[in-house]
C-alpha cells in the first residue's frame, strides 16, 4: 500500500527548560522539549490575535467571548509604542488605547493573555509602531544595545509594566506570556553580529522583568533567521495561506504550507522587509517544543494585491500545522479592527514611511475569522472544529509522537498523492490520523474508499473507507477510549465529548454510512454533518448547533446568547445523555431604510469638491440611513455594493473607515459610530489606485468589475436574543 506510516512507539526523552512560574492559585506553568504543561500534565493552547487599541473598549467583552465560544483560550496582543506616545512624553492610555481595562475585561471574561510588548512590533503599523521622533532620533541605533535608545524602551516597558500591575497570572492577572521585539534579526534590527543581537534580546527580558513583567513564559518569533536564544525565549513560528506583502502583482506559487512537515518555516513571512539572505534557525529544535504564534487567520489586503483567503486555505493550514507536530496554535490575525486616529499623523503602514506596502488607512479587517465589524466568518466554524478537539484532547496530543508517511508528495503541486500524517501518544496508545486534501487554488483528487495503513512494531492497522472531496481535510481517531468502550478505528473525524458521549463528523458520503469498528461494546456517538461541525459551539454542559452559519453563541453573565442577523432561527442543543432538543430563537425583525444619492458640488458634508474628485478619479455619494431602533437590534451593518479601486466612509468630514476592493461586499458597523443619520462615500475608480511600483497594477483572487460607482446600498440588524 502506498499509504502507509511507520509508528515507533518511542518516548522522546523529555527535558524541562528554565521557565516556568506559579499562578495566584498556586498552578504550577513549566514547559520542556516537547510542550507546555500545567501541574505536570500537557497542554495545548489555542491562541488568538486581537489588538485592543484597534477596537471599541465597550465591545471588548463580547468580541472576547465572541473568541472564547471559537475555541481561543488565549489573546494575544501588541502594545504598539506610537499608539501611546505619538507625541515624546505625552502618555495615552485611555479610550481603545486603556491596556489595563482591556487587561481587566480578559480578566474578568477567563481569558488568558499573551502580551506582545515589542518595542518594534510590525503588525502593519506606522514605523512597525515606532513613533516618529524616535525612528527620527535613533536611525540605524534602533533595536539594537544603543544606550539612549535602551533609555527610552525603558521608559515605554515601565508604563506597559504600570499598566499591566496586578495583572500577571502570579498576582490572578490574565497574562501568562510574553513575547519580546518581533522578528528580530529577519525583518530588520541587530547588529552586525548574532551575539550581538541575542544579548539585545536578553537585554529586553532583563528590561521586562525590572518593568514587573514576570510571568510564566516567554517568546520571540523564530522564522527566517529571528533571534531566539534558548533557555531565555522560546521559538515561535508561523504561516499565511498567501503573501499580500510580496514585491509583485502575479500569483503566488503553490504553498508547502499545505503539506505535513515538522517545524514549517515558511519562507514568505516578512519577505518585504527581510535585512538578511540567511534563513535558518538560531535556536536548536531539538531543545525546544514547536509552537506557532502567527497561522494566518486570513490576509490584510494591500493596495497592490488584494489576495483572499477562502475558509478551506485557513483550516487545511492550521490541520497541517497541528498534524505535522504544532503544540500551540497561535493565529494572527483571529479577530479584525480599525486603526485608530493619530494625533500627528495616520497610523498605518505605508510607502510614504518607508514600507514596501500601502495599506488602509483605517481597516484592519484581516479577512478573518471574526471580522473588523463583529461579524464572524465561516472560517470561524471551520477552525472551531479542531479547537474542540484541542480542548478534549489536547493533553494526548501535547505528548505525542509525529509520525510521518513512506511516501510525500513531490511537492505542493503534486495533487494526487495523499497528505497524511499521524500523531501517536506513545504511552496510552490513542493516535490521531490527519489528513488534508486541499491545496491553495488547486484541485486536488477526490478519495473515495481511500485508505492507510499504519505500522506499529508488533502490529498493523488499516484506516479504511475514508471519502475525501477536494478541498476536504479530516483528522480521525483511533484506539480511542470512548467512555466505556473502545473505539478501534472509524473514517469520521473527532470532534469532542460530552461525558461518555462522543461527536464525530464527516462528508454526506460518511454520515450516511459511518463506520465504527469497536472492541467489544459499542459507545455512545453521533454523527454530524461537516456543515453542522462547522456550527457547533459548546458551552456550558451542552453542544450547541445553530441553523446559520455566520450566526454565533456566546455566554455571557451566566446566560447563553444567540448573535444573529436573522430574526429567527433554530438551534439544536445536545447534552451528554438524551436525544437532541430544537429551540427557536425569534427576535423582531427589523427594516432600517437606507437611500443614496450622488453628491453634487458644494454639497454640505462633502469631503472634497467636484474638481477635485475628478481629478483624483473618484465619485462621492451621500448616504441616508432611517430612523435605528435601537432598543430591538444589537448592531446594524452598511452594506455597499460597489465598483472601484477602494472606498471611503466620513463622517462629519473625518475619515471614518475605508475598505481596499477585494471582491466581497463591505459592512461597515454603524454603532461604532452612533449610528450616523447621514455618511458620506467616496469610491475611488479602478483607474485610480494608489501608486505601485508596478506599472500601478493591482492583483485580485477574486473576480472584481472595474469602475466607479455605487450599485447599492442596505442595512443589516443583527440581534442578540437569549436562548
Amino acid at each position: 500500500m502506498d499509504n502507509t506510516i511507520r509508528i515507533t512507539g518511542k518516548i522522546r526523552e523529555a527535558v524541562k527548560l528554565p521557565m516556568c512560574g506559579k499562578d495566584s492559585q498556586g498552578n504550577l506553568y513549566e514547559v520542556d522539549n516537547l510542550s507546555l504543561m500545567k501541574n505536570g500534565r500537557r497542554f495545548l493552547p489555542v491562541m488568538g490575535e486581537f489588538h485592543f487599541s484597534r477596537y471599541e473598549p465597550e465591545d471588548w467583552e463580547e468580541e472576547l467571548l465572541k473568541m472564547k465560544a471559537g475555541g481561543i483560550t488565549v489573546t494575544a496582543t501588541y502594545v504598539f509604542w506610537i499608539h501611546h506616545e505619538e507625541r515624546r512624553g505625552e502618555w495615552d492610555f485611555g479610550g481603545c488605547r486603556d491596556l489595563r481595562g482591556f487587561l481587566e475585561t480578559c480578566r474578568r471574561v477567563g481569558m488568558q493573555v499573551w502580551l506582545r510588548i515589542g518595542p518594534w512590533a510590525h503588525g502593519e503599523c506606522r514605523n512597525g509602531g515606532f513613533p516618529d521622533w524616535l525612528t527620527e532620533e535613533f536611525g540605524s541605533r534602533l533595536r539594537s544595545n544603543d544606550p539612549g535608545y535602551l533609555k527610552e524602551v525603558r521608559r515605554l516597558y515601565q508604563k506597559i509594566g504600570e499598566q499591566a500591575a496586578g495583572e500577571m497570572a502570579k498576582d490572578g492577572g490574565p497574562i501568562i506570556g510574553i513575547q519580546l521585539e518581533n522578528e528580530y534579526g529577519h525583518c530588520g534590527g541587530g547588529p552586525s553580529s548574532q551575539e550581538e543581537c541575542m544579548e539585545h534580546m536578553r537585554t529586553l527580558k532583563r528590561m521586562a522583568l525590572e518593568a514587573g513583567m514576570e510571568v510564566p513564559y516567554y517568546t520571540s518569533t523564530g522564522w527566517g533567521g529571528g533571534i531566539v536564544v534558548d533557555g531565555e525565549t522560546l521559538p515561535v513560528l508561523g504561516g499565511y495561506v498567501d503573501a499580500p506583502w510580496a514585491e509583485h502583482v502575479q500569483e503566488m506559487p503553490a504553498s508547502a504550507n499545505f503539506l505535513f512537515s515538522s517545524y514549517k518555516q515558511d519562507e514568505n513571512i516578512g519577505s518585504d522587509l527581510k535585512r538578511q539572505e540567511s534563513r535558518q534557525f538560531t535556536f536548536d529544535i531539538s531543545r525546544n517544543p514547536y509552537l506557532t504564534a502567527e497561522l494566518g487567520g486570513g490576509l490584510q489586503p494591500t493596495s497592490h494585491r488584494r489576495t483572499y483567503p477562502w475558509p478551506e486555505d485557513i483550516e487545511a493550514q492550521a490541520l497541517c500545522m497541528l498534524g505535522g507536530g504544532a503544540n500551540l496554535l497561535g493565529y494572527y490575525m483571529y479577530h479584525g479592527g480599525i486603526n485608530p486616529e493619530g494625533k500627528e499623523t495616520t497610523l498605518q503602514e505605508s510607502r510614504a514611511t518607508g514600507y514596501n506596502n500601502d495599506l488602509p488607512v483605517k481597516s484592519y479587517d484581516f479577512q478573518t475569522c471574526i471580522r473588523e465589524s463583529g461579524e464572524v466568518n465561516e472560517s470561524y466554524g471551520r477552525l472551531r472544529r479542531l479547537h474542540l478537539l484541542l480542548q478534549d484532547f489536547g493533553e494526548e496530543l501535547a505528548g505525542s509522537e509525529t509520525c510521518f508517511p513512506e511516501k510525500f508528495p513531490e511537492s505542493p503541486e503534486d495533487l494526487h498523492t495523499l497528505r497524511t500524517t499521524a500523531r501517536v501518544n506513545p504511552e496510552s496508545r490513542t493516535g490521531f490520523l490527519f489528513i488534508n486534501n486541499h491545496q491553495r487554488k488547486r484541485r486536488m483528487e477526490e478519495r473515495k474508499d481511500a485508505a492507510v495503513k499504519l505500522v506499529f512494531p508488533e502490529s498493523e492497522l488499516v484506516i479504511d473507507h475514508l471519502f475525501l472531496k477536494p478541498g476536504s481535510c479530516a483528522v480521525i481517531p483511533f484506539s480511542l477510549p470512548v467512555g466505556e468502550a473502545f473505539l478501534e478505528k472509524t473514517n469520521a473525524s473527532l470532534l469532542c465529548r460530552l461525558g461518555s458521549r462522543y461527536f464525530f463528523y464527516g462528508s454526506k458520503e460518511v454520515c450516511e454510512n459511518p463506520f465504527y469498528q469497536w472492541r467489544g461494546e459499542a459507545g455512545d456517538v453521533v454523527t454530524l454533518t461537516e456543515e453542522q461541525a462547522a456550527r457547533a459551539c459548546r458551552l456550558g454542559d451542552a453542544l450547541y448547533v445553530t441553523e446559520y452559519q455566520d450566526s454565533c453563541l456566546i455566554e455571557q453573565e451566566g446566560k447563553i446568547y444567540l448573535i444573529s442577523s436573522h430574526a429567527q432561527e433554530k438551534v439544536i442543543c445536545y447534552r451528554a445523555e438524551g436525544g437532541p432538543k430544537v429551540f427557536t430563537v425569534k427576535a423582531q425583525e427589523t427594516d432600517v431604510p437606507v437611500r443614496f444619492t450622488p453628491l453634487e458640488p458644494d454639497a454640505e458634508n462633502r469631503a472634497g469638491s467636484e474638481a477635485v474628485g475628478k481629478a483624483a478619479g473618484y465619485c462621492e455619494y451621500e448616504v441616508c440611513i432611517g430612523d435605528v431602533p435601537v432598543d430591538k437590534l444589537h448592531q446594524l451593518y452598511l452594506e455597499a455594493d460597489y465598483v472601484g479601486d477602494r472606498a471611503e466612509l466620513y463622517l462629519d468630514g473625518r475619515l471614518a473607515d475605508d475598505w481596499f476592493t477585494n471582491g466581497e461586499t463591505w459592512h461597515a458597523a454603524l454603532k461604532r459610530f452612533d449610528y450616523p443619520a447621514s455618511l458620506v462615500l467616496r469610491i475611488y475608480s479602478s483607474d485610480s489606485p494608489i501608486p505601485n511600483p508596478y506599472d500601478n497594477q493591482v492583483y485580485y483572487d477574486l473576480p472584481v468589475e472595474k469602475g466607479c460607482a455605487l450599485r447599492g446600498v442596505k442595512a443589516v440588524a443583527e440581534y442578540k436574543t437569549e436562548l
